[in-house]
């Protein structure tokens, strides 16, 4: 059974084959096979099975239940290929299950992509420029096509969205953090102050409302971070400034500076830090 408002059951024995179908079953063996998310699936007294694809809302009442969830299985193997983005040539290394590593060409630097807030690696285990895609650009941003292998899907990269768009119509666009370093040296018994870090970038067009930038500093070679302040990007401000002020002195070894950015501008030009008062960088 497909696409049916709802199933409820008596007594009874149910095989459900559900796409956004509610299920309701008493003192029955219910099997439901959902390859979307429903509202509920609501038993009592039952042994349920349930394959779902997202978790839906379950309430079951002395039942044994048995789910079996589809994702990404264990996958050791290294993956490798390369594609052509926005004029930057990238050489991908998929890591098993927990880490990508990104080569830009144009940049000469390596990169670390992940998904989401879950600490997997970017989901994404292959991908090409697809020839005659191109007609898709417009549309989707680029003619780059890349496969998912936690959902099974097919994707379009596109270099200015700034979020993961979800993978179900209903769902939400999940913000993704970008994260960038630099470093200042100090040798020996030198103080040098920090009076000013000020970032150039784009402005004016976050991703998302709410969108901010939060500046992180180290003084003991990264081992610990000490969170300087977030300023939230401000829509349709094309002049904002993105500053941190009275940031105390720098000793041996130096200081590392993280920049933490969840949608507040697509890139960064320069970071510069005044040493001396009134100076800009």
């Amino acid at each position: 059974m497909a696409l049916t408002p709802n199933i409820r059951s008596s007594q009874a024995v149910t095989l459900a084959a559900a796409l956004g179908t509610d299920v309701r079953a008493s003192y029955a063996a219910a099997f439901a096979a959902v390859n979307f998310p429903t509202e509920f699936i609501r038993a009592s007294e039952s042994l349920v099975h349930s394959a779902i694809r997202k978790t839906p809302d379950m309430q079951v009442s002395q039942a044994v239940v048995m789910a079996a969830v589809r994702g990404a299985v264990a996958n050791p193997d290294v993956r490798a290929w390369t594609f052509t983005l926005d004029g930057h040539d990238y050489y991908v290394l998929r890591l098993g299950d927990n880490e990508a590593i990104v080569y830009d060409r144009y940049a000469k630097q390596w990169y670390d992509w992940r998904s989401g807030e879950s600490g997997r690696a970017w989901r994404t285990n292959t991908g090409l420029n697809w020839d005659g895609g191109e007609g898709f650009a417009a549309a989707y941003g680029s003619g780059v096509i890349v496969g998912d292998d936690t959902f099974g899907l097919l994707w379009f990269l596109d270099p200015l969205l700034g979020v993961d768009q979800s993978t179900t119509q209903e769902g939400d666009d999940q913000p993704f953090e970008r994260i960038v370093m630099g470093q200042v040296t100090a040798r020996r018994r030198d103080v040098l102050p920090c009076y000013e870090i000020f970032i150039t970038t784009d402005s004016g067009e976050p991703a998302f409302s709410g969108a901010a930038v939060r500046l992180e500093i180290s003084d003991d070679a990264g081992k610990n971070f000490f969170n300087a302040g977030e300023i939230a990007a401000e829509e349709g401000n094309f002049n904002q400034e993105y500053s941190w002020t009275s940031l105390g002195q720098i000793e041996a070894p130096g200081r590392l500076f993280r920049i933490i950015d969840n949608g507040a501008f697509a890139r960064i030009d320069d970071m510069d830090m005044a040493d001396q008062p009134g100076e800009d960088g």
